[in-house]
């Protein structure tokens, strides 16, 4: 008996980090596919990896070092394509994981890139515009020769917004002497991104809630939803449920949450966060905890927030018989063991979470003089490339007899494996 057996299975899954997670599942899946060794390796490891230390001078003129990383994770199916978190909570063993993830998701959704992922070691809501915008273009310089449309595409991810992509693009800019506007998505529109009314993470949560209850035969509307995380893309998500018909039974963000047992006022709630930047203190509901919505009786939960929300500790009170993981790594790999054991269906971010990806390959097409009329079908596209994804995913699922989670990997290295053999 080893000294694992004796612990329990929380503190098991506190031991892994959020890479040597990923890399268990590319080995579990290479052994289902029977991959090549060199393969495998190949896979394991990302190609390159930059470590850059940055000194912010704030604006009392005191000196704020900050750390940043960009994680290039496989060239073997075109460009890396991965977002830049900014969070005081970033590690590279988790960039790691996000640039792995991204590679898997570009293949599963067929767009020409590999995988790539970056972070911002600060807190960007303790940071004035003068220095967020002073530390997103000093992060752009540092990484001068790396970053370019047919290279390394920058996105947004957490805590990044329209805004900062326009700075990068603009420190790409200055430091390459051209405009190059594939070289970074999530633009505003003026400056060549997407239409402003477009919210790809919202529609790739809601195709793909879509789909999961098309599946069973059933609709949208009278679906009672709890979701967790209500900025930018959870709103959009809101009012995309509301015209389905479905109910929103309870809503969390960092402030707290709310819940009431028939449905929350979905327009009413929207312009109290939209006034107040959060829903603490909305009078048309019950205030409970983000803990009380991840547990809440209803029949789909949506993770939109942050990682490792459903773990170990709490995945046995959690009642919701579909889970929606926007976010990666928002179940843990021990909280989906026990998930599906009980009956629950889990949708992993690698399908859903996939519309933020979509709509950078369609930025990226549009930007390159490919694909310009695409514009005006952003929706549409990310529904068909979520469609596609999702029938990949489930194909494999049935062919192996494995979880969604699981055939969503394997028809992703399916596509990868076969990518590296040719070249």
């Amino acid at each position: 008996m080893t000294s694992h057996d004796l612990l329990p299975l929380a503190a098991i899954e506190e031991e892994f980090d959020a890479h040597l997670e990923s890399t268990l599942q590319l080995e579990e899946a290479a052994r289902l596919l029977d991959l090549e060794d060199w393969i495998v390796e190949r896979l394991r490891h990302p190609e390159r990896e930059i470590t850059v230390n940055l000194v912010l001078v704030r604006d009392n003129g005191e000196p704020l070092p900050v750390t940043a990383f960009r994680v290039q994770h496989s060239t073997a199916r075109g460009p890396v394509l991965g977002g830049v978190r900014l969070s005081p909570h970033a590690q590279l063993s988790e960039t790691r994981a996000r640039a792995m993830s991204m590679t898997w998701q570009c293949a599963l959704l067929d767009i020409p890139f590999g995988g790539a992922a970056g972070a911002l070691v600060c807190d960007p809501a303790k940071l004035s515009e003068r220095e967020l915008r002073h530390l997103s273009k000093d992060c752009v310089e540092a990484l001068r020769g790396i970053l370019g449309s047919g290279s390394d595409v920058l996105m947004q991810d957490i805590g990044s917004n329209p805004q900062v992509m326009a700075w990068m693009l603009d420190a790409h800019a200055h430091t390459n002497g051209r405009l190059d506007p594939g070289a970074v998505a999530g633009k505003p529109a003026v400056l060549f991104g997407l239409p402003e009314h477009a919210d790809a993470a919202a529609q790739g949560l809601f195709h793909t809630l879509w789909l999961s209850r098309e599946r069973s035969g059933r609709k949208l509307d009278g679906l009672r939803v709890a979701l967790q995380g209500v900025g930018q893309a959870g709103s959009a998500l809101v009012r995309l449920l509301d015209d389905a018909g479905a109910r929103l039974i309870a809503v969390s963000d960092i402030s707290g949450g709310l819940r009431s047992d028939q449905a929350l006022p979905v327009s009413a709630l929207l312009e109290w966060i939209a006034s107040q930047g959060m829903v603490l203190g909305f009078p048309g509901a019950e205030p409970v905890t983000n803990v009380e919505v991840l547990e809440a009786d209803c029949d789909v939960l949506i993770m939109a927030a942050a990682p490792h929300q459903v773990t170990a500790v709490n995945a046995g009170r959690v009642r919701a018989p579909l889970l929606i993981e926007g976010v990666e790594g928002a179940i843990t790999r021990a909280a989906e063991q026990m998930l599906e054991h009980r009956g629950a269906v889990v949708v992993p971010a690698l399908l859903a979470g996939a519309g933020a990806a979509a709509a950078a390959f369609l930025e990226w097409s549009s930007n390159l003089g490919r694909e310009n009329f695409l514009l005006d079908g952003v929706d549409e596209h990310i529904r068909q490339r979520i469609e596609a994804a999702w029938r990949e995913a489930g194909r494999a699922a049935d062919q192996y007899q494995v979880s969604l989670r699981r055939g969503a990997l394997l028809a992703a290295l399916e596509k990868i494996s076969a990518a590296l053999r040719l070249r």
